[in-house]
């Protein structure tokens, strides 16, 4: 697994770090901690690389000593990569990244993600109103157009329950153990809830896959709860759920009916209402 982690200096980014280290530590992941600096520099900036570098070590001190997956970077200087970019660059059993990156952030990000292949893009947001970098619109685009699943999160704070919407999409395996994560991480209750579309072609497709999930995670010692609901209140529940737990939206697939549905302003939306995180699978 990679895990694409996405960094400033602020404190909603030191805020993630310890959710990001626990999944970096259950999932046995190569990881990049990535940060954007806006100006073109001979260096990395100072406070950047410093605070990376920091996280690092705060990642590192989950494991124990020789058991950990990750090479020492006592010996790893920063090296300039092509479009004026650094990276420090290190592995063991596993490979942890630090890279800093000039230009855009949203489109940085992004872009990170698709060359390393990210299969994660964990990132934080102030709150209420999630900017990343003083900018509104970062955490959006990083949600709406990563190529892979994203954890956003705004508040570390204790969650007691995971609401996982789904649709008739194909659900991933991928998917289905990153929910099993974040169950896992905050010992939490799950919600499994269908969204019948009106007039659908694959009549009770949705109750098969909420079955098939539903028998998944009780497998893994999970007690998960469905729901089904009709396409025309799902954006009221969504929205209400959000106040209450991790929102987890599988929107994976050209033909996901909630990735049409869960337009630009609606994601707006929930990034701005929900407390805590909201987990946007693919």
């Amino acid at each position: 697994m990679k895990i694409l982690i996405a960094l400033d200096t602020q404190e909603y980014s030191r805020a993630i770090i310890p959710t990001a280290a626990q999944l970096t530590k259950n999932t046995l992941a190569d990881i990049v901690l990535l940060g954007i600096q806006e100006k073109t520099t001979d260096t990395p900036d100072k406070a950047l690389s410093e605070a990376l570098e920091q996280y690092r070590k705060d990642i590192f001190g989950e494991f124990d000593g020789d058991t950990s997956l990750y090479s020492d970077f006592s010996d790893v200087s920063w090296q300039r990569t092509e479009g004026d970019g650094w990276q420090r660059s290190a592995r063991k059993l596993k490979t942890c990244s630090l890279t800093i990156r000039t230009g855009g952030a949203a489109k940085q990000i992004i872009a990170v993600a698709e060359e390393i292949g990210s299969d994660l893009v964990i990132i934080g947001g102030s709150r209420p109103d999630c900017e990343w970098q003083g900018e509104l619109n970062v955490p959006l685009r990083v949600a709406e157009e990563a190529p892979c699943t994203v954890l956003l999160i705004k508040e570390n704070k204790n969650i007691d329950k995971i609401i996982s919407i789904l649709d008739q999409s194909v659900v991933s395996q991928d998917s289905m153990e990153m929910v099993n994560q974040l169950v896992t991480l905050h010992d939490a209750g799950l919600k499994i809830v269908g969204v019948k579309e009106k007039k659908s072609h694959k009549e009770g497709a949705i109750e098969k896959t909420m079955v098939e999930l539903m028998k998944y995670y009780n497998d893994r010692k999970i007690n998960a709860w469905v729901k089904l609901l009709n396409s025309e209140k799902v954006q009221e529940y969504v929205t209400a759920s959000s106040q209450e737990g991790i929102v987890a939206l599988w929107m994976g697939g050209k033909q996901s009916f909630l990735k049409k549905m869960f337009s630009r302003s609606m994601v707006d939306k929930l990034l701005e209402t929900t407390r805590s995180s909201l987990l946007i699978l693919r």
